[in-house]
């Protein structure tokens, strides 16, 4: 079980699974594991559905300080694909799903782990 983050990036994601037209969808992480995602869609998701994500992060190689000294991060993305695991309605025809994610490169595996490794330090200096 892997330890959850808050963190908010872009998401587009086309479901794969059926035999519809592949549309790309946009959408929002809510939160974030080395393992997978919470998002927040306009769609409605099937459990099992296959999809094709891309997360638009931070590039942790690429950035600036703003005027109070903080960093300000240019995007890059990681792909791979995914799982939904479990849907649940929320408010104004919205919806969260929970995507294991799959197929993952070990180029995009490290960067998530240095992503989420970075967002644990920041965390703490929050909290300190």
């Amino acid at each position: 079980n892997f330890r959850r983050l808050e963190l908010d990036f872009e998401v587009e994601y086309s479901v794969l699974s059926g035999f519809d037209k592949l549309n790309l969808i946009q959408s929002r992480t809510l939160d974030f594991s080395l393992s997978g995602t919470r998002i927040n869609t306009s769609e409605m998701l099937a459990k099992g559905d296959q999809i094709s994500v891309r997360i638009e992060v931070p590039d942790l190689q690429s950035y600036w300080l703003d005027d109070g000294g903080n960093r300000c991060y240019n995007k890059t993305v990681v792909m791979c694909f995914g799982t939904v695991r479990w849907i649940k309605d929320v408010e104004n025809d919205r919806h969260e799903a929970g995507v294991q994610f799959s197929g993952m490169t070990t180029r995009d595996k490290t960067y998530l782990s240095r992503l989420f490794e970075e967002a644990n330090v920041s965390e703490r200096e929050k909290a300190e």
